[in-house]
């Protein structure tokens, strides 16, 4: 999801109230579908609990990434005052969300020809050129560094395509199913097709359909996602309402207090990985703070716009979990509802994620495409490699997963346990440690006062506090998922 805005003369400003709109979107994405029954079987009391630290770190991750924006854009017109137009980019281009140009190479003879001119001459810390993560790993990071942060993106990019390509043909099953009988004790879906050869069926159809975008450059446009977002806010408001109303009307199916968990100790790490899906908003922060009017109050907000998602995701899942329990919530949200009664809002429900997650997949799929090319190599490939082999490496992996699970949670799980704490956390804490430590040694200790996108969190504690935070989640889901594996579960 990136930014579509208005342009004044060369200048692309979007007011707090329109950011703050944007990043809420964001947020409010795929993961949310399957965060309800990762919830309630975790227990609400611990669900609670850490739905509100992963916020707090989402928040604190989130303006280590204003910083380090602040810091390299600094060094940026401080090595290339040619380029410095002192104008906003335009970031309606989305066919690279995470993916910026790389000026690795140039970067560091530049600075070391510039650190020895700078004397008393003081450079602007705001943020005016839009350089994404892959830039920022560039500056601050090694080749290593680099390679790794390419590589862990490209996981989280795979992760991303898994998730739609299971999320959506569930829904299209589920709805074509909806006559389904058992035969010799397997769920039929139509004469001589199975309920699961149905979905891989439609999985086919899904790539088929959608998969030749990735072979090609596309812009999602404003009025898509205007449309995107209605359906969202529209389906998630109708789902709290209905469950809101069976726990009122106590229907049939809801559950006792004695059904509800309060606290489940081995179901932590898969809600962790799902949480920390849900909370992903860094790697689209440059094209919604580079344009922002008043960056200064970025934090404000973020915290807003975090917050509001916080109180979104609690409203649902407890009304989720009192209304359903966790013995009979669906690994995707609106699957609950395919009984409705109004058989208009049963279609809406279900048909959510093939209209919202469907706009998406090209998006995702030509940022993955982009990726893989700088990973491997930044010259030009011949024309067959670089517009039918890349575009192949991108669909078919997570074509295959799609047609060999349907547990969307798993998915949405691991994608967020492992590369997504590295992207939300680990990489923002580093650009900000070597950021910081850039400064201090090519302006001076006093610079950092005069960055007005400074982290309010200006200790180095923090950062360090987030990296620890990082280890400890993915060490705590590594840990119980090879006992899980060891005990058979």
């Amino acid at each position: 999801a990136v930014v579509s805005t208005q342009s004044t003369g060369s200048t692309t400003i979007i007011s707090l109230q329109m950011a703050f709109i944007f990043v809420f979107n964001l947020l409010l994405g795929a993961g949310a579908l399957s965060l309800p029954v990762a919830f309630a079987e975790a227990g609400w009391v611990i669900g609670t609990i850490l739905l509100g630290i992963l916020c707090f770190a989402s928040f604190v991750s989130a303006s280590f990434m204003c910083e380090g924006m602040a810091i390299a854009n600094v060094l940026y017109h401080m090595t290339c005052p040619k380029k410095n137009d002192g104008g906003g980019e335009s970031i309606n281009s989305e066919t690279e969300p995470f993916l910026g140009a790389s000026f690795q190479d140039d970067y560091q003879t530049s600075l070391q020809q510039s650190q020895a001119s700078l004397g008393g001459t003081k450079y602007s810390f705001r943020i005016t050129k839009r350089i994404e993560m892959s830039e920022l790993a560039e500056i601050f990071f090694n080749k290593f560094g680099v390679v790794i942060f390419y590589f862990t993106m490209i996981v989280y990019l795979y992760g991303d395509l898994a998730i739609y390509t299971v999320a959506v043909p569930t829904s299209l099953a589920s709805v074509a199913c909806k006559s389904n009988f058992v035969e010799n004790n397997i769920s039929m879906c139509w004469n001589g097709v199975t309920k699961d050869n149905a979905y891989r069926i439609f999985v086919a159809i899904y790539v088929v359909c959608i998969g030749p975008f990735v072979f090609f450059n596309a812009q999602k446009t404003t009025l898509l996602q205007i449309f995107s977002s209605i359906l969202r806010h529209t389906s998630f408001f109708i789902m709290v309402v209905i469950a809101l109303e069976r726990i009122v009307k106590k229907e049939s199916g809801v559950p006792a207090k004695t059904e509800i968990k309060t606290f489940v100790l081995d179901k932590i790490p898969n809600f962790i990985g799902v949480s920390v899906y849900c909370f992903m908003c860094q790697h689209s922060l440059p094209s919604f703070i580079t344009p922002m009017k008043h960056q200064k109050r970025s934090t404000v907000v973020l915290f807003s716009a975090l917050a509001a998602c916080l109180g979104v995701y609690l409203l649902v899942c407890y009304s989720a979990t009192f209304s359903f329990g966790p013995e009979h919530l669906e690994k995707i949200y609106t699957l609950n509802f395919e009984n409705f009664h109004i058989l208009a809002i049963a279609l809406f429900l279900e048909l959510y994620p093939v209209f919202c997650l469907s706009a998406s997949y090209p998006i995702i799929g030509i940022t993955l495409r982009n990726n893989l090319k700088t990973l491997f190599s930044k010259r030009e490939y011949p024309w067959i490699v670089d517009r039918v082999v890349f575009p192949l490496l991108t669909i078919i992996p997570p074509t295959i997963i799609g047609l060999a699970t349907a547990n969307v949670e798993v998915l949405v799980a691991y994608t967020g346990a492992f590369s997504g704490v590295a992207i939300q956390y680990i990489f923002p804490a580093c650009f900000v440690l070597l950021g910081r430590m850039k400064v201090k040694s090519t302006f001076g200790r006093e610079a950092s006062h005069v960055n007005k996108n400074h982290s309010i969190f200006s200790s180095n504690a923090w950062p360090i506090g987030l990296l620890v935070w990082s280890a400890a989640c993915m060490g705590f889901v590594i840990y119980y998922k090879i006992a899980a594996a060891v005990m058979g579960r």
